[in-house]
């Protein structure tokens, strides 16, 4: 009978404690999407927040194309 009334004694405390955790007011909450960059530096990017990148500008290749690479056939024969 005395460890009955034990439990129930802990078990109010318990529920107590838990009620009393939940009536706190919460904190606010700011969503951050997390697919977006953060602002400010990150880890390669150094104290600027951008990428350096040093030596010559790339050289834009010219596409050709298979009908200039090809003669055109003539139907006519």
């Amino acid at each position: 009978m005395r460890l009955m009334k034990r439990c129930i004694v802990l078990a109010g405390l318990a529920i107590f404690l838990f009620l009393a955790g939940c009536a706190s007011s919460p904190e606010p909450f700011e969503y951050e999407q997390n697919n977006e960059l953060k602002p400010g530096p990150g880890l390669l990017t150094g104290e600027e927040g951008v990428y350096t990148i040093y030596g010559p500008p790339p050289v834009e290749e010219k596409q050709s194309t298979t009908e200039e690479e090809t003669p055109a056939k003539s139907d006519a024969q």
